[in-house]
């Protein structure tokens, strides 16, 4: 079942042996900050409404649009939505200043609370709403995905791509929901102490499987709300909206991991607005089962984290998905031996641009992407500067434009 195996990795014996602006482009490139500390803030919302991207671990941005925006929109869970004019947002980038953004402070004489005494009765409201809340209509969604692997601290391996995403509305489950992949690229380590390769299975279809207000065998019907103690966390600000903080924790033993998390609903409309899961590693076992799909004879694999965080952004009264983030991470060592190595296994896939209504159609079978395979072995290897063009892309952090050099310089 898809909610004992959301995320499946590979881990395999291997052998191992500044964007340019393209004419016409209008772009804006930053760094989003807290008013108050100056903290870099990660993974904010940068969009005219319509076309986006998000900022790295750093703060980092850049918006590429067709022509010139009336505003360039900025929202992040905990902080006031902040909106710039084209001729704003010009004026920053010539200074080099950041975008500032202020935190939000919870009124409650203009907040009606309701359903703290029973958090889970709120969280079934919400679902009773998903099919009004979020879209009725086909969507295809223009998304730029990136996976990384990391070894203890240094990285092994990247992969990342632009997709088309097909989800039908979310009244309905439909088959023909699919990713196909546009371009992609991708690096390995070639050092010879990498004896593993880490490879994340069918990782482009995040948005797709685990969509979780979607795909609600997952965590949102009765049967698996049963699994759960809820509790009320207070409400935050989600974008110019408050929301309802519902945590989440296992309430009974199942034969398949649970999840601790959080779930965020708006206020007003009922909406989730963001999901943030934790698997439960409380059973090694049951753990490694949900996440390991192969590995070479003799190799102890012991997780350690397996996380998973989904934006959602409303826009004219309909929520849709914004950005999926997943982590893993874990341990492998060799029996009778004393190689020990922690991995970390990053993917996430930002929605840059989307299509709606009747002229939208499912991707075809031939293009689309299989969940079994891994996206690293669909793409290419890295050569191109210009490689992104007019797309807009989650920026690579230092540490990643770090460790692209020296796999390129390895590589050499």
């Amino acid at each position: 079942m898809i909610k004992r195996s959301l995320i499946l990795i590979m881990v395999l014996l291997c052998s191992l042996c500044s964007m340019a602006q393209t004419d016409g482009v209008w772009t804006f490139s930053g760094k989003v900050v807290d008013a108050k500390t100056r903290k870099a803030l990660s993974h904010v919302s940068v969009t005219d409404r319509s076309v986006g991207t998000v900022t790295n671990e750093e703060g980092e941005f850049t918006l590429k649009l067709k022509s010139e925006p009336a505003a360039v929109v900025f929202s992040c869970l905990g902080y006031r939505t902040r909106r710039l004019t084209a001729a704003e947002c010009k004026a920053l980038e010539a200074e080099g200043k950041t975008v500032q953004m202020q935190a939000s402070s919870v009124v409650l004489s203009e907040i009606v609370v309701k359903g703290i005494d029973k958090p889970r009765q709120l969280v079934e409201e919400a679902i009773d709403k998903i099919d009004v809340n979020y879209p009725q209509a086909p969507n295809l969604l223009r998304g730029f995905y990136r996976e990384t692997t990391q070894k203890r601290s240094r990285f092994i391996s990247v992969a990342e791509g632009v997709v088309d995403v097909y989800k039908s509305p979310y009244y309905k489950s439909d088959w023909r929901d699919g990713v196909a992949i546009l371009k992609g690229r991708r690096l390995l380590s070639q050092r010879k102490s990498d004896t593993l390769a880490v490879k994340l299975q069918g990782g482009p279809v995040l948005p797709v499987h685990l969509d979780v207000v979607k795909n609600r065998e997952i965590l949102l019907n009765m049967e698996e709300l049963n699994n759960y103690h809820f509790t009320y966390k207070g409400m935050k600000q989600t974008g110019e909206q408050m929301a309802y903080v519902i945590e989440i924790k296992p309430a009974v033993v199942v034969d398949y991991p649970l999840y601790n998390g959080r779930l965020y609903i708006d206020q007003q409309t009922l909406a989730f607005t963001k999901i943030e899961l934790e698997l439960d590693m409380s059973n090694e076992e049951k753990a490694t089962q949900s996440i390991l799909r192969k590995k070479p004879l003799g190799l102890r694999f012991t997780p350690h984290e397996m996380s998973i965080s989904i934006d959602y952004k409303t826009d004219n009264g309909v929520t849709r998905l914004n950005y999926i983030r997943n982590v893993i991470r874990f341990r492998c060592d060799w029996k009778r031996k004393l190689f020990k190595s922690n991995f970390t296994v990053v993917s996430e896939m930002v929605v840059t641009d989307r299509k709606e209504g009747e002229g939208v159609s499912p991707i075809k079978i031939h293009d689309s992407f299989n969940r079994r395979d891994n996206f690293y072995d669909k793409v290419i290897f890295f050569n191109d500067p210009n490689f992104w063009g007019d797309e807009n892309i989650i920026e690579p952090t230092e540490d990643l434009l770090d460790g692209i050099e020296k796999i390129k310089q390895k590589l050499k």
